[in-house]
């Protein structure tokens, strides 16, 4: 029989992160380990962890990179059919470069290589494919984030079409997810059109810091005010979120675990709210699960959760 639990499609740059073996600056760190990232990949390898049925659509180059990163969604059990090779661009990777902190913990600095790569070249076509269409059409919601349409005029053209292409029986999740550096001298291209992308979601995840700096305002209530349209409005920081459900409110604080280092916690903590969401979990339900996902990323150096 067909798997009727639903589908999760999340769409976006795959990408290989090489990340020192000790925290200290890049000139000094000799030995890496590979791993898998990209905000889309990260989250849809938390949803899988969650139990929820999820595939990605992307692009990788047919290098070891790309096949490394496909291997690694199947160990994690997410559906690849739908990330295409491409035959002549390489995969994007970034270097993480890891300082210690006085608490502990280390901060992650990302240093990227993905100009040209596969992944940026993401565009309509690529969710015109036989085994995207399929996905696309099965989905019961599509995750994408604010970094899709900075990447390329394509992949802007790509995040355009899952907008437009709304249905009543499928969400529609945007996790705003700033990169100053991608946005560099079209700043207000970028705002505006993040703005544009978050009034037409029906989930909305955004950091209090990408609030202020995209929208001007960091309150949760301001910006629900903002932004009237999206069923939910997360709004989260390193001490907890608010969530809205319409006009239904809910607040949480993060849990309290030991951290290694924060990049990916957002990642995972929009798939547990997302998995409460599929599963019929209420806003404080779906928030707590959001949480309880959101840990198992900041107790290591990797970006997604394992």
């Amino acid at each position: 029989m067909p798997d009727s639990s639903p589908l999760a499609v999340c769409v976006g740059e795959g990408m290989v992160a090489l990340v020192p073996l000790t925290a200290q600056p890049l000139e000094d760190s000799r030995t890496f380990h590979r791993s898998l990232a990209g905000a889309e990949w990260n989250t849809a390898i938390a949803l899988a962890s969650a139990g929820i049925r999820t595939a990605v659509i992307a692009r990788v180059g047919d290098d070891g990179f790309g096949r490394f990163l496909t291997s690694e969604l199947d160990r994690h059990d997410v559906d690849a059919s739908a990330v295409e090779i491409d035959p002549d661009a390489p995969t994007g990777l970034y270097v993480k470069e890891l300082a210690p902190r006085a608490d502990g913990a280390v901060e992650g600095t990302m240093h990227y290589y993905r100009a040209g790569s596969a992944g940026a070249a993401l565009s309509p076509t690529t969710l015109e494919s036989a085994a995207a269409s399929a996905l696309l059409s099965e989905a019961a919601l599509v995750h994408t984030s604010g970094i899709t349409p900075a990447l390329s005029p394509s992949a802007r053209a790509a995040q355009e079409a899952i907008f437009a292409d709304r249905r009543p029986d499928r969400l529609v999740s945007f996790d705003v997810n700033w990169r100053p550096a991608l946005w560099r001298e079209r700043e207000e291209e970028g705002t505006t059109l993040l703005a544009d992308f978050a009034r037409r979601s029906d989930v909305l995840f955004c950091s209090r810091p990408d609030a202020q700096a995209v929208f001007g305002a960091a309150d949760p209530d301001a910006l629900r005010a903002l932004f009237p349209e999206p069923r939910y409005l997360l709004v989260t920081d390193s001490g907890g979120a608010v969530a809205f459900d319409g006009v239904e409110r809910a607040a949480s604080a993060a849990l309290d675990v030991p951290v290694v280092e924060t990049i990916g916690a957002g990642d995972a903590f929009a798939a547990g709210f997302l998995a409460g969401v599929l599963t019929g979990l209420s806003l404080p339900g779906s928030l707590a699960r959001g949480h309880r996902i959101a840990t198992r990323a900041l107790s290591s150096t990797r970006d997604h959760v394992d």
